[in-house]
Parts: structure tokens; C-alpha cells; sequence
């Protein structure tokens, strides 16, 4: 008996299958969103996209958080609040696709909407399926930055 396996892509950059390339190519576009960049998240998020903060950035009840639209809609009003921060990976993030997900470090640097100056760092692990990030869960931290 003979099998074939089919590869199908759901976005430009993201194959069914999880690879290294693919998935820093997932977060390369999540840090892009959380940049401000909102172009096309159904392009790369899942339509039943969820997200898990360990410690939510402002306080905010995010397990409400469902779809492409409603992470743009909470990214977009919590950067309203800080508009000069700026998303960065910190290193190459690690692809298991065996589980389908992947995790990176990220840091963030800039001012509040005081203009009080904020650095942050955390970590994110993402779920992927059929080629779209599902789930996030993010943990956000103070982390001391070398001069």
C-alpha cells in the first residue's frame, strides 16, 4: 500500500507541516502585530485563535480574547495606551514539531503613555495548526537590561 502525504499552505510562509523556518516565521509575524502591524492576522492566526497571559499587560480579562479580529482589536487598544513601545525576539525561537509548537524570547523597550521609559521582557509558546498560530500563552516579566 502507497500513501501520499499532501502539504497544503495556508498562509505565504506557513506550511501545514511546523518547521524551524515556519515557525520563526509565526513569530516573526506576532512581533510584527504587536508592533502594529495589523495586515491580514487570518493570514497567519488560526480562526479559533485563543490567548493566555500568565499576567495580562494591563490588567485586562483576556480569556475572552477568540479570533483574528478580537487579538487585533486588544493589541490595537492596549498599544493606544503605549505607542512607543517596540516588540523585539530575543534569539531564534525553538520549533518542536512533533507537539506542533514553538517558543521564543521577546523584549520590548520604550515609553508609557506618560513617556515614563518601560522595559519588559518575556517568554511566548505557540500552538500551531494547519499552519496558523491557535494558541499563544505569554508570560511578561521586568528583566534588567545590559547598559
Amino acid at each position: 500500500m502507497t500513501s501520499t502525504t499532501t502539504t497544503t499552505t495556508t498562509t505565504d510562509s506557513a506550511p501545514d507541516t511546523l518547521t524551524p523556518e515556519t515557525g520563526i516565521a509565526l513569530f516573526a509575524r506576532w512581533t510584527a502585530m504587536w508592533n502594529g502591524d495589523f495586515s491580514e492576522p487570518e493570514r497567519f492566526l488560526d480562526p479559533d485563535f485563543r490567548i493566555r497571559f500568565g499576567n495580562t499587560p494591563d490588567g485586562a480579562e483576556t480569556d475572552d480574547i477568540h479570533g483574528p479580529a478580537a487579538v487585533v482589536d486588544y493589541i490595537a487598544r492596549f498599544r493606544a495606551s503605549y505607542p512607543a513601545l517596540h516588540y523585539a525576539m530575543d534569539g531564534t525561537p525553538l520549533v518542536d514539531a512533533g507537539q506542533r509548537g514553538a517558543a521564543t524570547r521577546w523584549y520590548v523597550k520604550g515609553e508609557d503613555a506618560s513617556g515614563a521609559g518601560l522595559a519588559k521582557s518575556g517568554i511566548d509558546l505557540i500552538e500551531v495548526r494547519a499552519g496558523r498560530i491557535v494558541t499563544v500563552w505569554s508570560v511578561t516579566g521586568h528583566r534588567r537590561f545590559a547598559a
